[in-house]
């Protein structure tokens, strides 16, 4: 083989080597979704991030599991450097520092200065993704869906909603799985809440 030949090999080997690495970095950060940590006390918390391009929107719920039913809540936007977000948020109290590093279909998360917000150390490590459900509004997209009592097929109602109607999820409301807990308001200001398919749903854009 020539010197040429053993060139053009070599550029390609390398082209080749770069599309793979680019591929698996672009496969091993996590995607929009929610994301759970469970400690042994039964106390838990989520995180759902919606991610549009380099930029996360962040909201994090935190059951303590106490009787008082302590939660914990915090709202923060910020840029994904590499695989790695530190959150600022205008709501809540400037101190507290929210590292996100994003893996595939994990996140590891550590909280500094959060106690104000109820989201202490004791909610830092390793979240696992168990929804693609995010917190916020949505519009039916299929021509009705039904709600559900629970969140299985065997448990209809009578009620549903129907394509174009605004459902709203809820941060505290958000499950594992396929599932949604939603709440829609109708022109007469009556409520009505249940377990609805996800995928009937579409989020609206902020």
């Amino acid at each position: 083989m020539n010197f040429k030949a053993k060139h053009f090999l070599h550029k390609l080997n390398l082209i080749a080597i770069l599309g793979f690495t680019f591929f698996a970095g672009t496969i091993a950060i996590a995607q929009n979704g929610t994301y759970e940590l469970k400690n042994k006390n039964g106390s838990y918390c989520y995180i759902s991030i919606v991610k549009k391009g380099n930029h996360i929107d962040a909201e994090i719920f935190a059951w303590w599991n106490t009787a008082s039913a302590r939660t914990g809540l915090y709202y923060g936007e910020g840029t994904l450097i590499g695989n790695q977000c530190t959150l600022k948020s205008d709501e809540n109290d400037p101190e507290c520092k929210v590292t996100l590093v994003l893996e595939q279909d994990k996140i590891r998360a550590s909280f500094e200065n959060c106690a104000v917000d109820n989201v202490p150390e004791d909610f830092n490590g390793v979240y696992s993704k168990i929804t693609n459900a995010t917190a916020g509004d949505y519009r039916v997209s299929v021509p009705r869906s039904y709600f559900h009592k629970k969140p299985d097929a065997a448990s209809k109602l009578n009620s549903y909603v129907v394509k174009g109607n605004k459902v709203t999820l809820n941060m505290d409301r958000i499950e594992a799985g396929n599932w949604v807990y939603v709440y829609y308001v109708d022109s007469k200001g009556k409520e009505t809440a249940g377990y609805v398919v996800l995928t009937d749903l579409r989020k609206m854009e902020k």
